[in-house]
């Protein structure tokens, strides 16, 4: 099949890209060529797209000349990407489904997923075109709108040679994500304190940082990793007995976590969003309903078998499984292509 996938405009579409996007878009990519697909991504230029690479716009959002409203930005990229849609048997956009009104000028079958929890403006974009192919990241994505179908639930997936498995890790646990007050690094540090144990904290510094968090850094059982990628960041997932999820709202999946376990480290957890579809108790980690459980539940998390853990993960979140899901997709929509 020739597949189009139009990536978001954050960062350059590349295998480490800083937007989780992008990052996303090249290694799906990756994978549907290594399945025998010819792929062009849509993209800033400067991107490394796997296959063809059709730069929209000079750069991401207000830099090398592209315009400052990323809104625009958008709208720009999706535009160019459906007018060029004669050429694909289908088109996978990942822009907020801002793509759905462009449905009837597109010349093959659209895919439109989200990466986010929809709000209600999105649920109503859906709505006014409900023909429209749809996919979810997690069945709870979508679960506050019981009148919207989608048309697949494909989890993300993981490039497995990036995460080292390690059987012995080292006397810390982890928080790595973006530090905001609905991530809970405060209550990280709360529930490490509570425990008695060794917390690292990693990502990229911010003013809530500063503010709210960098106060309670220690350095000695409380410690800022700084914000880590690659090589590093599978060293902090795999170097720790638990990684703390302690979020303080649904989240549409959480990748961290699966990275973890791809690592075989289990994760301690609140139940909100995905959490609860990523996580098994008691195989790949613990679940609570409030943030205060879940000091008392890191002695049973420390004690599952992170071989185990590992397995799962390969099993579920692989990006060759994601991609081998879309693939059944778009193969299955391609022969309504309209000749």
């Amino acid at each position: 099949m020739r597949i189009a996938q139009v990536a978001t405009l954050s960062a350059p579409v590349e295998p480490l890209s800083g937007g989780s996007v992008e990052a996303l878009v090249w290694l799906l990519s990756r994978e549907l060529i290594a399945l025998g697909h010819e792929v062009a991504v849509f993209a800033v230029a400067g991107s490394r797209s796997p296959g063809e690479l059709v730069a929209t716009l000079p750069g991401p959002y207000a830099t090398k000349g592209a315009p400052d409203d990323w809104h625009l930005c958008e709208w720009i990229h999706l535009c160019e990407a459906v007018a060029a849609s004669g050429r694909f048997d289908v088109m996978h956009t990942h822009a907020y489904l801002w793509s759905i009104p462009l449905e009837p000028f597109a010349r093959c079958p659209l895919v439109h997923t989200a990466h986010i929890v929809p709000d209600d403006d999105m649920a109503g974009l859906w709505r006014r075109h409900p023909s429209a192919c749809v996919t979810a990241i997690s069945a709870s994505q979508w679960a506050s709108y019981p009148d919207l179908k989608p048309a697949a639930l494909v989890p993300h997936g993981l490039d497995t040679a990036q995460f080292t498995f390690c059987a012995d890790p080292d006397d810390y646990i982890c928080y790595l994500g973006r530090f905001t007050s609905g991530k809970g690094p405060v209550q990280a540090i709360q529930i490490a304190r509570q425990a008695g144990v060794r917390l690292r904290l990693a990502g990229p510094p911010n003013a809530y940082y500063r503010e709210k968090v960098e106060p309670l850094v220690d350095g000695d059982q409380i410690q800022y990793a700084g914000y880590v990628s690659g090589e590093s960041r599978s060293q902090l997932l795999g170097g720790a007995r638990a990684l703390l999820y302690p979020i303080q709202y649904p989240e549409a999946f959480g990748l961290v976590l699966a990275e973890a376990m791809m690592c075989g480290t289990p994760v301690a957890a609140l139940g909100f969003g995905a959490v609860q579809e990523l996580v098994e108790p008691g195989v790949t980690g613990v679940v609570a309903t409030r943030w205060q459980e879940l000091a008392g539940l890191l002695p049973a998390c420390f004690a599952l078998d992170r071989r185990t853990i590992r397995h799962h993960a390969e099993k579920r979140f692989s990006a060759r499984r994601m991609a081998q899901s879309y693939a059944g997709l778009y193969e299955h929509l391609a022969r309504r292509k309209p000749s």
